[in-house]
């Protein structure tokens, strides 16, 4: 257990310092916007780049890992759905929101420090495949749903004014356009053609990537710190708290029920690890998005974050045997 401290303690340590100084206001509140950007924009692109052209997958099979790792996101986010309409009273696409609020773990900017502190460089080798195709998987679905949602929620005179029908190809062509922008998958995608060349990679160019990606970690845990203080718990705590469940609890048993047929020890311990971290700020950029359960979504990162300090630790230690 002690072992696992030493992993977890500074990652959580570094999440209250970015909090401490968004509170305490001894950063502009501009500085984590700017750190939030480096991050996107550099430091894990970077990071993603070198880890996939350099990556060693060994004999596992990656479609198994997904499977795995979507096996925890699909209950948890219908029951996030059925929590969110039965606990508080949520409109369809307000239950959407908190379905996302279950099962959009915040692998980016806690699960990458995360997982290269607790497996080293083979968990984020793993954890870079569930990152390839997180992000997509879970724009498109969750924007679909919203759209049905809202739809729904038009016919039933719940929201007013005309909404237009939910359509696959003008949700696809969004997300596309969106992910077009995005660099992470340009560092996803560039670290795969280079795989593809045979090259080694080597030189100041290897170096530049090395020293970006590695300040991916601590800036990324630093700036979700100071993103806390924008997210004030708000309103009956039921429905968070039972979606904050979902999402520590429910989503990585679920995975590692799945996974322990499926995977090799470490792609199971890095599966379910990623599965616990806390919700990410996505849910809330949905939330804001379609405007409704934002109060909902921003508590629910808060109340994640903060309990995944214990509930990280744990599986962390129940998963590497210390």
């Amino acid at each position: 257990m002690t072992l696992v401290l030493s992993i977890v303690a500074p990652i959580f340590m570094l999440i209250g310092l970015g909090a401490l100084a968004a509170k305490l206001e001894l950063l502009k509140a501009q500085t984590g916007e700017a750190l939030t950007q480096f991050v996107f924009l550099f430091a894990v692109p970077a990071l993603m780049f070198r880890t996939i052209a350099t990556a060693d997958f060994g004999d596992a099979h990656p479609l198994l890992l997904w499977t795995s790792y979507f096996a925890g996101v699909v209950p948890s986010f219908a029951l996030g759905m059925v929590i969110a309409r039965r606990l508080a009273g949520a409109d369809r696409r307000g239950a959407v929101i908190a379905g996302v609020s279950a099962s959009f773990s915040n692998l980016i900017f806690v699960g990458i420090p995360v997982a290269e502190r607790a497996f080293g460089r083979e968990g984020l080798d793993a954890l870079a495949l569930i990152i390839s195709i997180h992000l997509p998987v879970m724009m498109t679905v969750s924007t679909l749903l919203l759209e049905r949602a809202a739809v729904a929620d038009a016919r039933s005179g719940v929201t007013q004014g005309p909404v237009p029908a939910p359509s696959v190809r003008r949700t696809l062509a969004q997300v596309g356009r969106n992910l077009s922008r995005n660099a992470l998958v340009y560092g996803l995608v560039g670290g795969a053609l280079w795989r593809l060349t045979g090259l080694p990679l080597t030189g100041p160019v290897a170096e530049v990537l090395k020293l970006l990606g590695g300040t991916a970690g601590p800036i990324a845990l630093f700036a979700v710190g100071f993103s806390l203080p924008r997210y004030p718990i708000r309103g009956a705590l039921r429905a968070p708290v039972a979606i904050t469940a979902l999402a520590l609890f429910v989503q990585p048993l679920v995975v590692l029920a799945v996974g322990s047929l499926l995977l090799p020890p470490l792609w199971l311990a890095v599966a379910v690890v990623a599965a616990a971290s806390p919700t990410g700020v996505n849910a809330y950029l949905f939330a804001t998005y379609f405007r409704t359960g934002e109060g909902l979504s921003a508590t629910v990162i808060v109340v994640s974050t903060v309990v995944a300090a214990v509930t990280l630790t744990g599986w962390i230690a129940f998963m590497t045997g210390a």
